[in-house]
């Protein structure tokens, strides 16, 4: 059996992230408890550090995120009769159209990843795209693979920070943003941002991961939910649907249009994969998808648990390697639960503009 960890997998690099959760100082373990039961204090001081925070999530998990899923970090509705990543390539194809992106617009994609889905709409648009990340290591890998893809004369990668964008006001056609702006502990400084480097009727399109209006902070089993996403992805504050509308207007967007994306997908929800829901599996053509959902489906996941386990037990394995395991469970144990309680969406949608500038 391959082992799950990267090549150049180092264990510091877990110690460094699960120390913004762990209430032990044993950083070769995840703090379960600290993680489902994390207080405001705890949070709102991990909020201060969002953007380590994040760093040390992705420098941790990029690898493996796209070993073991694809080039583009996100989720997507599942189109009928296509692949888990067909559907997302149909998915951001279509996001394409809806953010209004065209050839020859200088386009600002915020929190790009390793450029996944700015290749995409690169190819499908001709738009010349400007990918932000804060990761030294989204901006070589984006930078290696979309040379490879022959598409580096329109994607170009940057490293720096959304709450405060480091480009001239008014230099950007459009913007979009896809599950990256949930990063941000304001949302309503970052939109400010956004549209401070926007021209004026500029759109902007968001998709992002998002705690619906079904969400209700004084439920325990909300919040647990609610952290466990957190925890699994990296984040310090995830976002309430209304306070996300609000902060966009607040910043001085006109929100045009907004969808709970999730709800497209047919014929099963979007969410089967990461619950490791392997009787919906089937109905995915090809055996590489029903491979990626089989291996999260909870009986085959606790085989391999106790196979790292062993082996550490046995000198063969760091005690970090069952620990690794343990934190990437909580990405799709967070998000699959939390769709299916109603309380959580990855891909809440506005289409917004940033108003035209009035004639004198």
């Amino acid at each position: 059996m391959a082992s799950h960890r990267p090549p150049n997998y180092n264990e510091v690099r877990l110690h460094n992230y699960v120390r913004h959760w762990n209430r032990t100082p044993d950083l070769t373990v995840v703090d379960h408890d600290a993680v489902a039961w994390a207080t405001e204090e705890e949070r709102q001081e991990r909020q201060k550090k969002y953007g380590q925070v994040a760093r040390d999530y992705y420098d941790l998990t990029s690898p493996i995120l796209e070993q073991g899923w694809f080039s583009s970090f996100h989720f997507a509705p599942m189109v009928p009769g296509l692949s888990i990543e067909e559907s997302m390539i149909a998915y951001e194809q279509l996001y394409a159209k809806m953010a209004r992106l065209k050839k020859g617009m200088r386009v600002l994609d915020l929190g790009c990843g390793v450029g996944g889905p700015a290749r995409v709409i690169a190819a499908e648009t001709g738009a010349n795209i400007v990918g932000l990340t804060n990761s030294d290591w989204h901006v070589e890998r984006g930078t290696a693979m979309t040379k490879k893809a022959g598409l580096d004369h329109l994607i170009t990668f940057v490293k720096g920070d959304y709450m405060k964008l480091p480009f001239p006001d008014e230099s950007f056609d459009a913007a979009y943003s896809i599950e990256a702006l949930c990063y941000a502990p304001d949302p309503i400084l970052a939109y400010r941002e956004i549209q401070r480097v926007l021209k004026p009727g500029a759109p902007f399109t968001l998709h992002d991961f998002a705690m619906t209006e079904k969400f209700d902070e004084s439920i325990p089993e909300h919040r647990k939910v609610r952290n466990w996403i957190e925890f699994g992805n990296g984040m310090t504050k995830l976002a309430w649907v209304p306070s996300m509308r609000e902060a966009l207007k607040g910043a001085g967007f006109e929100v045009i249009r907004e969808e709970d994306v999730q709800l497209r997908s047919a014929p099963m929800p979007w969410y089967f994969a990461p619950a490791g829901n392997i009787w919906w599996a089937w109905r995915t053509p090809g055996w590489t998808d029903f491979w990626k959902v089989f291996k999260m489906w909870m009986p085959f996941r606790n085989v391999v648990q106790n196979i790292y386990r062993l082996r550490y037990y046995v000198g063969l394995e760091p005690k970090e390697s069952s620990s690794l395991f343990d934190m990437m469970w909580y990405c799709p144990k967070g998000c699959a639960t939390g769709a299916a309680m109603g309380i959580f969406t990855p891909m809440y949608l506005f289409i917004c503009e940033k108003p035209a500038k009035k004639k004198a």
